[in-house]
């Protein structure tokens, strides 16, 4: 009988986890470039610095890798944007920021290609229309948090149809993406951002400012 000493164990298990990471990481990039169908294991492999074999050690293949990421992510940017908004009292900071952290997103890497890929295939993929309504449901769950409490300050009269509302804000956010498509480099995100801001600030009776100061100091 073998005995593993706990140091050795967990530095195993550190190495794996390393690995793991660096399998995700790699495969977001390569998602984010041909999508979900038009990336294969080995190219991911690749891009990742290890053997195809190894890969598979970790995942079962792209559906998995997929949907790990695209969970992962959801839970990371709700629970961190969650955070954040903890701190903002002010319903029109309070817009302002999720906005920015939604579109600081879409910017980082992997994020508005990883989202287009996925759009493209969602209609015949049921692994990434599983991912993608994953997302829509953390967004659409912040919106309605938003909206729940404009209707508790009177802001918002309490008949307002808030999923409904919801729903057609999450498709505008969205529409951000198709943009991000059309426009390539000359998109200007100021604009962008104050395109949103001035009408879920209307709909929701919030004021919205043009820039933010981050973008006024740049």
């Amino acid at each position: 009988m073998v005995i593993v000493s706990r140091e050795v164990a967990e530095r195993a298990s550190g190495h794996a986890d390393q690995v793991r990471q660096r399998i995700l990481e790699g495969a977001a990039r390569a998602f984010a470039r041909s999508g979900l169908q038009g990336t294969s294991v080995p190219e991911i492999a690749s891009e990742c610095g290890i053997s195809v074999g190894l890969l598979y050690r970790y995942f079962t293949g792209k559906a998995e890798l997929y949907t790990t990421i695209c969970t992962a992510e959801a839970k990371a940017e709700a629970e961190g944007l969650r955070n954040e908004l903890k701190l903002i009292s002010d319903p029109q900071l309070w817009l302002e920021h999720a906005v920015d952290f939604y579109l600081d997103r879409l910017g980082s890497d992997g994020g508005a290609g990883l989202l287009l890929g996925a759009m493209a295939e969602a209609p015949t993929n049921e692994v990434v229309r599983n991912s993608l309504r994953l997302r829509r449901e953390v967004i659409t769950g912040f919106i309605e948090a938003f909206l729940a409490e404009r209707v508790s300050e009177g802001v918002l009269p309490e008949r307002i149809a808030t999923a409904a509302l919801s729903r057609a804000i999450a498709m505008l956010l969205d529409g951000v993406v198709v943009e991000w498509a059309v426009a390539g480099p000359q998109l200007d995100l100021d604009q962008v951002r104050e395109a949103i801001l001035t009408l879920v600030g209307a709909l929701t009776s919030v004021g919205a400012h043009p820039a933010s100061p981050a973008a006024e100091s740049a």
